[in-house]
């Protein structure tokens, strides 16, 4: 019997592309930041995770999380130091999934900074549906303090930042140039 090959759990996210956020709706630099997001990504994903019982994979979650508190990051970092960085996640301090998030499940994220360091910062994101608390996270973000891009353009970068911001709605942009 003939027997189809495995499916590559990259091209299940393929479509995702990674621009998990569909919205940012107030930023305080410095502060707090606040977005949503919708659990659209392909029912090929969720046929596994788990069987008659979908659920969004909780490292898709955190990555929701990771997205958001990296604006405010870039937005804290260029507001007190006049630089655009790239933060990145560096490490999943703490992650709790309380309540199941189905697929399609539209969701509220806040973070707040917790605190920023030279090269790096700690955010505690919060998601939620329908004003019930899904998950929480404590998530560190390291970026080069200098604005660098880790051997990437950082015009190109710098442009791809301006260019999801304003895909997002977001009411804060970094000054052109």
């Amino acid at each position: 019997m003939l027997q189809s090959p495995p499916l590559n759990p990259l091209e299940l996210l393929n479509p995702v592309r990674w621009q998990l956020l569909r919205s940012i709706d107030e930023v305080v630099p410095g502060r707090r930041i606040a977005g949503r997001a919708v659990t659209d990504f392909p029912d090929e994903l969720f046929a596994d995770h788990f069987p008659s019982f979908p659920v969004t994979p909780g490292v898709l979650l955190v990555e929701l999380g990771a997205q958001l508190g990296g604006a405010l990051v870039q937005a804290s970092v260029w507001q007190e130091r006049g630089r655009l960085v790239f933060p990145v996640l560096a490490m999943i301090r703490e992650a709790k999934f309380r309540s199941f998030v189905p697929p399609h499940a539209e969701l509220q994220i806040a973070a707040e900074l917790v605190s920023l360091r030279e090269d790096a910062a700690l955010v505690k994101a919060r998601l939620s549906r329908g004003g019930e608390r899904r998950a929480t996270m404590e998530l560190a973000l390291a970026f080069d303090p200098e604005g660098g891009a880790a051997g990437g353009d950082p015009r190109a970068l710098a442009a791809h930042v301006r260019s999801e911001l304003d895909r997002l709605g977001s009411p804060w942009r970094p000054p052109e140039g």
